[in-house]
């Protein structure tokens, strides 16, 4: 499920009827573009990792966890029960799982409820810059604006600076 739908952004632009075509095309660029600036998906998704218990602890590959679906403990076999997920940290409870591998069957993203209201300005102001850049292009126009708005910039380094 997509956090920020093409509809979302009709009703906060209003835009045209008559422009929906294009308009979907660039909304779905600039995702693509955020999605790329950042280095992950901005959509919920389900992720499956193998990690080496160390310290009692985990980091998955992936953050804004929505949901732990299951930690397996590969030595045992057996379903870990208890942890404390902080971020992209998980802490496990039980102290036998040291040096253990375990199995992280997870799904990690933005929801519709948890999308931050700062990446979905930047991602409407990316996409009111786009749409004016690919107007001067059509328009054969010598006005150059390939570099990104300043505040735009800072909201998604903030959001890429996380996940490092």
């Amino acid at each position: 499920m997509k956090p920020f739908t093409f509809e979302e952004l009709q009703k906060i632009l209003e835009l045209k009827a008559d422009e929906i075509d294009t308009d979907i095309l660039i909304f779905n660029a600039t995702l693509s573009y955020v999605e790329k600036l950042l280095d992950y998906p901005l959509e919920d998704r389900n992720y499956n990792e193998i990690q080496t218990v160390e310290d009692c602890m985990v980091f998955t590959e992936h953050e804004h966890i929505t949901e732990m679906i299951n930690i397996i403990d590969m030595t045992t076999k057996l379903r870990v029960p208890n942890c404390v997920i902080d971020g992209r940290r998980i802490l496990f409870i039980d102290p036998k799982l040291e040096d253990h591998v375990v199995f992280l069957n997870y799904n990690a993203g933005f929801l519709p409820e948890t999308f931050p209201a700062d990446l979905k300005e930047a991602i409407v102001k990316l996409f009111l810059f786009k749409k004016r850049e690919f107007l001067h292009q059509t328009n054969n126009e010598d006005i150059q604006l390939s570099e990104i708005p300043q505040d735009v910039q800072n909201i998604i380094y903030i959001y890429r600076r996380k996940s490092l």
